[in-house]
């Protein structure tokens, strides 16, 4: 096996492990719209940007299963690791300081994934994910209300 397959399947057990092991907050149907969510939009981000524009890659051209699985599982663990300790009930200075702190992680975590060959960039440079990732953690708690809002309403 690769150095960058053995990488996302470790990473992905790791964060598997922390999101499974957290303290909940979140209702478990609330947990499988938003991981659902979350995956569905991962992917289709990285379909347009790596297969359609090959901005990036991830292992290796196309579409192949390691990276796949992956993409899965490092998606919807991080939405509710990070769902659950959102700080809904602060301050927006908190909220921001959440986002921002969480989207520098994302970068970090990225830059390892660059360093273990699972990520290669074409055109893409990693401060464009550093810029992308605070409104994409933004838009899945947008997301989170939504979804809570929805369950609320009477039909």
């Amino acid at each position: 096996m690769e150095p960058q397959t053995i990488f996302v399947y470790i990473a992905s057990l790791i964060l598997a492990l922390c999101a499974y092991i957290i303290p909940k907050k979140m209702k478990l149907y609330e947990i499988y719209a938003t991981s659902l969510f979350a995956t569905t939009f991962g992917l289709l981000v990285d379909t347009v940007l790596a297969v359609k524009y090959k901005l990036y890659v991830l292992d290796k051209s196309g579409i192949q299963l390691p990276p796949l699985i992956g993409q899965v599982i490092l998606y919807s663990a991080t939405s509710i690791i990070l769902l659950n300790f959102f700080p809904f009930d602060k301050s927006i200075k908190w909220k921001v300081v959440y986002i921002l702190c969480f989207a520098l992680l994302a970068v970090a975590f990225e830059f390892i994934s660059f360093k273990f060959g699972f990520i290669k960039y074409n055109e893409w440079k990693i401060w464009y994910s550093a810029l992308c990732y605070p409104f994409l953690i933004y838009f899945l708690v947008l997301h989170y209300k939504f979804f809570k809002w929805l369950v609320k309403r009477p039909i």
